[in-house]
């Protein structure tokens, strides 16, 4: 019978490991406006899931940090007009974008106001103003009869 150190046994008996390379894309939806959505899969289409993503400015300062969900998407708030680098880590691989924040902060749209408010805002509008048209007429002694 021959005689294998450990090691060596280990060499014969272990499967071949098979490498990922772990990839990332960066996107700025249109249709998502305020959004970064950035995508991590491995080369063979896996999704990362659970992988750290990180977004750091030009200065290395992190803007907005999440993990991938169970399809490898993450999103996070999109940061003003600027230069950025997204990357993500996932079981000891990593991968790094960098992209960029166009236009100035004027071509954000604005803050909407909630719908609740701008119902109330317009209701009490009605009202004051039907109220201030009764009290017109009541000073002029006119009735609604």
């Amino acid at each position: 019978m021959r005689y294998y150190p450990p090691a060596a046994a280990a060499l014969l008996l272990a499967a071949p490991a098979a490498a990922h390379d772990l990839q990332l894309s960066v996107s700025l939806p249109g249709g998502e406006p305020g959004v970064v959505v950035l995508l991590a899969a491995f080369d063979d289409d896996t999704p990362a899931e659970g992988a750290r993503v990180t977004i750091t400015d030009a200065a290395g300062a992190v803007v907005a940090q999440g993990r991938t969900d169970e399809k490898g998407v993450c999103r996070l708030p999109r940061p003003g007009p600027g230069h950025y680098k997204a990357a993500v880590e996932s079981v000891g691989h990593r991968d790094e974008k960098p992209f960029e924040v166009a236009g100035s902060a004027t071509e954000f749209a604005p803050e909407r106001p909630d719908k609740a408010v701008g119902l109330a805002v317009g209701v009490g509008g009605l009202l004051a103003a039907s109220a201030g048209w009764w009290w017109v007429r009541r000073r002029r002694g006119e009735t609604g009869a």
